[in-house]
C-alpha cells in the first residue's frame, strides 16, 4: 500500500490532530453552555460564561435562584470557579439527617456556600468565618441584611492568637496561614473551642470546613473535645498543599462512630 512521503504523512497527521482538538474544544464549550444555561437560566448562564472571559479585577453582581440573595463576584480569580462548585456542580447538595439549625461555614470566602445554605435551610443560623480581608469585605456585602447570618473575620487555627496570610499567586482564595511577621498587623486566629464559646454554640448541626490546609493543625490540636458537639463535618482536604491533612482528619473523627461518604470534593462524616 502506498502511504506517500513522510512530509505528506506529517501534514496529514497534524491536520487530523488539529481537527480533533477543535472538535474536542467545541464539545467542551457546548457542554459548558448547556450546564450553565440549564442550571442558571439563559440570561444568567450566558452572563457567567461571559464574565469568565473578562480580565481580572472587575466586580459583577449576579442574581441566582439557588442563592439566598444577590452576590457580587470578582473576575479573573477563583470566585466564578467556586460558583461552579456550589451551584453548577451541586457541591453542597448532600443529604443530612435533618434540616440543620446551626451551620458553621469556615473558609466562607465571599459567601457563596453561605448563601446556598441559607437558601436551602432558611431557618438556620449560619456563622461564616473568613480570614482574608478582601474576601471578607465581599462576604459582608453579599450577606448584609439577610437574617440569621453572622460573620467573623478570622482564621480557624489550633490555638488563639494572630496570624499572617500568605497569598499563592493572584487567586483571591489561594492563601495559607503562617506566623506573623514583624510589623505585620495580621488577622485574628481563633481555635474551635473559642469559636464555639464566642457564639454560645453547644451543638453544631453542620460544620463546613475549607481552610486551605490549615485543617491539619486544627485536627492535630491537643483538645479535640469540641468534635463531640459537631453532628456532621463536611471538609475539603488539602493534602496536595500540605501532606498529612487527611491523616489528621481521619485520626480525629474516629474518636466516635460516624458514617462517611464522599461528595464531589468533600469528605462528609456524620455521627452514627
Amino acid at each position: 500500500m502506498w502511504l506517500g512521503n513522510g512530509r505528506e504523512n506529517s501534514q496529514g497527521a497534524l491536520s487530523l490532530a488539529a481537527s480533533t482538538f477543535a472538535a474536542m474544544a467545541l464539545g467542551k464549550a457546548i457542554r459548558h453552555l448547556f450546564e450553565h444555561v440549564s442550571r442558571l437560566g439563559l440570561t444568567s448562564g450566558l452572563r457567567v460564561l461571559w464574565l469568565k472571559k473578562r480580565s481580572a479585577g472587575q466586580l459583577a453582581r449576579l442574581h441566582l435562584k439557588q442563592l439566598a440573595g444577590p452576590v457580587t463576584v470578582r473576575t479573573g480569580g477563583s470566585d466564578l470557579a467556586i460558583l461552579d462548585e456550589v451551584v453548577i456542580d451541586h457541591g453542597y447538595d448532600f443529604p443530612l439527617p435533618e434540616s440543620p439549625r446551626i451551620i458553621l461555614d469556615i473558609g466562607a470566602n465571599i459567601g457563596l456556600a453561605t448563601l446556598w445554605f441559607k437558601r436551602r435551610y432558611p431557618d438556620a443560623r449560619i456563622i461564616a468565618v473568613e480570614p482574608d480581608p478582601e474576601s471578607f469585605a465581599l462576604l459582608e456585602r453579599n450577606t448584609r441584611g439577610i437574617p440569621g447570618i453572622e460573620r467573623l473575620n478570622a482564621a480557624l487555627t489550633a490555638v488563639d492568637g494572630v496570624i499572617g496570610l500568605e497569598r499563592g499567586g493572584l487567586n483571591p482564595s489561594a492563601f495559607h496561614v503562617r506566623a506573623l511577621m514583624p510589623g505585620e498587623e495580621g488577622v485574628e486566629a481563633i481555635s474551635m473551642p473559642s469559636l464555639l464559646a464566642r457564639y454560645a454554640l453547644h451543638a453544631v448541626d453542620l460544620l463546613k470546613l475549607d481552610i486551605e490546609g490549615a485543617e491539619k493543625e486544627v485536627f492535630e490540636a491537643a483538645d479535640l473535645s469540641w468534635m463531640d458537639r459537631i453532628r456532621t463535618i463536611a471538609v475539603e482536604l488539602h493534602d496536595r498543599m500540605k501532606p498529612g491533612c487527611g491523616h489528621a482528619f481521619f485520626g480525629a473523627v474516629t474518636r466516635e462512630k460516624r458514617h462517611y461518604e464522599v461528595h464531589e470534593y468533600l469528605v462528609i462524616a456524620t455521627k452514627a
